[in-house]
């Protein structure tokens, strides 16, 4: 991976991880495996929430129907 690449994906992920949305699913998740009896329930949050939400991010625009 060149020095580009490695920003671009630096640059995603600290975008992703100062929004609100990261921080509240974050902290649902650590909750939830912190009750589920989970090592290290906050790593594991962090990292559940940050593919969760580069995933999302990956997926594109989303069409919501009501």
């Amino acid at each position: 991976m060149e020095v580009t690449d490695w920003r671009d994906v630096v640059g995603r992920i600290s975008t992703i991880c100062v929004t609100g949305q990261f921080k509240r699913l974050q902290r649902e998740l650590e909750d939830l495996y912190r009750r589920g009896g989970l090592a290290k329930p906050a790593v594991q949050a962090y990292q559940d929430a940050l593919l969760a939400l580069l995933a999302d991010e990956d997926a594109g625009p989303q069409l919501i129907v009501h």
